[in-house]
């Protein structure tokens, strides 16, 4: 019974022993002033054996993969997805780390400083963040640390600030696994393998590449694992960027640039001053957004951009006309056309 409990503890993700932990402690606390604390504790600690051992035997019928891939977002895993065989297990991370407070992320409080920043700064559903980001959040960073030994993993990414903040993000989670890791540049291969002759389709983020093309990309760039020392250097990266305190960054001559949030704000300002060329009156938010997001060159996401704008109406440079819940229920115009 000994070895069959250490070995199911051994199989616990770190995550699933930590939930295990807390709910220990926090029924020996409620019960330790019981006058039947001993009975049931001992009732409670039997409970939680069976629990473990039980799903221990669950992750055993659970499917093992050939081969592990993280990226960024839900939406290119479900193309990824797709494009691969049964044998490959995709994880896409539900967040998008070009915006947002990077602080700490790796630990619960930098988490919940994030969750906290989305709710004060970006219009999205209260119950969406207070349920579904939390579990999904929780699911992803579970399935990572549940990604078996020997088995190699392979990192999607491609040169914008998400997916080059995320790629240091996944290699700091699974710094002590031993797995062979690959990372695949999604934009650098898809120019390599799908040239143009002329006007060359520059892909900005792996999300935007076919199902089919990522499944070539992998076919033909697998390569060689990072070495230790590639490793150690992307997990470093991502300490320094867990120190910083802005909640913007972008890609530039290959590197990750913390800048400030009203870095885009001149960019934002010019597009409405070319929509209202054909349109003098209010234009709809949303329309201004797409705008934005359609042709930078560097992927913010909507819900940044729409914070951006919320931001220029409150410092005046916007007129606005409806309620600034979400960008469907407002318009704006430039005060000075």
């Amino acid at each position: 019974m000994l070895d069959e409990l250490r070995e199911a503890i051994e199989k616990l993700p770190e995550s699933g022993a930590k939930s295990y932990l807390f709910h220990i402690l926090l029924r020996v606390h409620l019960l330790k002033n019981s006058a039947d604390s001993q009975e049931e504790i001992m009732e409670l600690l039997n409970d939680i054996q069976e629990k473990i051992i039980l799903y221990s035997q669950e992750r055993k019928l659970e499917r093992e993969y050939e081969t592990y891939h993280i990226l960024c977002g839900e939406s290119p895993a479900g193309s990824l997805k797709v494009g691969l065989s049964k044998e490959n297990k995709v994880i896409g991370f539900p967040d998008f780390f070009s915006n947002g407070p990077l602080w700490r992320l790796h630990e619960e409080e930098g988490r919940k400083h994030r969750l906290d920043w989305l709710k004060d700064h970006i219009n999205i559903p209260e119950d969406y963040l207070e349920k579904e980001y939390d579990r999904k959040i929780a699911s992803a960073l579970e399935e990572i640390d549940a990604i078996p030994a020997g088995k190699p993993i392979v990192i999607w990414t491609a040169d914008n600030a998400d997916e080059q903040t995320g790629l240091r993000y996944f290699l700091h989670l699974i710094r002590n696994k031993d797995n062979n890791v690959h990372v695949i540049n999604t934009a650098q291969s898809y120019k390599e393998l799908f040239p143009a002759k002329k006007n060359q389709y520059l892909l900005r983020h792996s999300g935007e590449a076919a199902p089919e093309k990522l499944k070539i990309i992998l076919d033909k760039n697998m390569g060689s694992p990072l070495s230790a020392e590639e490793r150690t250097a992307f997990v470093l990266d991502w300490q320094a960027l867990s120190k910083t305190k802005e909640v913007l960054r972008i890609w530039k001559e290959n590197e990750i640039h913390s800048v400030p949030e009203s870095y885009f704000d001149d960019y934002i300002i010019e597009s409405a001053k070319k929509l209202h060329k054909s349109n003098k009156g209010f234009i709809k938010s949303a329309r201004l957004i797409g705008e934005v997001i359609g042709h930078l060159d560097e992927p913010i996401g909507d819900g940044f951009a729409e914070y951006r704008v919320r931001s220029l109406i409150y410092n005046g440079i916007f007129a606005i006309k409806g309620i600034p819940k979400s960008m469907r229920f407002y318009s704006i115009k430039l005060k000075e056309i």
